[in-house]
């Protein structure tokens, strides 16, 4: 079993690729914050994500990134 943990930065990089499309940094904490990527909060702010997840996590064309429609 994977124990390997990333930054938000370098899941941002993976999942854009997975998934054939750019997406942001704020989709991706979506996500964490969705319980769909397991992270782990250290003192002084830094997060890191579970290497796993990020591998496992494709975003659909259309979503996960900055344009929205209001």
């Amino acid at each position: 079993m994977s124990n390997h943990w990333i930054t938000t930065t370098e899941a941002v990089t993976i999942i854009s690729k997975h998934s054939h499309h750019p997406v942001s940094p704020h989709h991706v904490q979506t996500l964490v914050n969705r319980g769909k990527i397991g992270s782990r909060s250290f003192e002084g702010g830094t997060t890191l994500l579970k290497l796993r997840d990020v591998e496992a996590t494709r975003v659909a064309v259309g979503t996960g990134n900055d344009h929205r429609r209001d």
